[in-house]
């Protein structure tokens, strides 16, 4: 199964919440897209920055699923970009609490698409689903 993390990045600034999930299903055959770039360039070029795009879109259209989260204390516009992407794709869920700043804007986009809204966004939580969609598609695919 190939998961994408897309969400809360903010440059660089907000919690790694990324690592920690990479970290925690490093005993699982989860094949993890990783959008966070721990080399990119502090001033990135024009083709940096278009490479770092291109790169994210290959990987959201391959992926089995995609894990959105907002982050509470952030603005994530790519993330809320992405959100109105994917929202028809059948392959996302999303982890949003109402403290974040566009949560009905999230809310709303995710009751028309039928996307799962999850109202928590620990990396346990996230962890815990990513296992159990995991079984589910190793069972299905055998």
């Amino acid at each position: 199964m190939k998961v994408f993390l897309a969400g809360t990045i903010d440059d660089g600034h907000s919690t790694d919440w990324q690592k920690e999930v990479v970290e925690a299903l490093k005993d699982t055959d989860v094949e993890i897209f990783n959008p966070r770039r721990y080399d990119f360039p502090e001033h990135p070029k024009p083709e940096d920055v278009i490479r770092q795009i291109q790169w994210e879109q290959k990987h959201l259209d391959e992926a089995d699923h995609i894990i959105m989260v907002f982050k509470d204390d952030s603005k994530s516009p790519i993330t809320l970009l992405e959100l109105g992407l994917y929202a028809n794709s059948g392959k996302l869920t999303v982890y949003c609490t109402d403290k974040f700043y566009r949560y009905w804007n999230v809310q709303e986009t995710c009751k028309k698409y039928n996307v799962p809204l999850v109202n928590n966004t620990s990396t346990k939580r996230i962890v815990s689903d990513i296992r159990v969609m995991n079984n589910i598609s190793n069972v299905l695919n055998k």
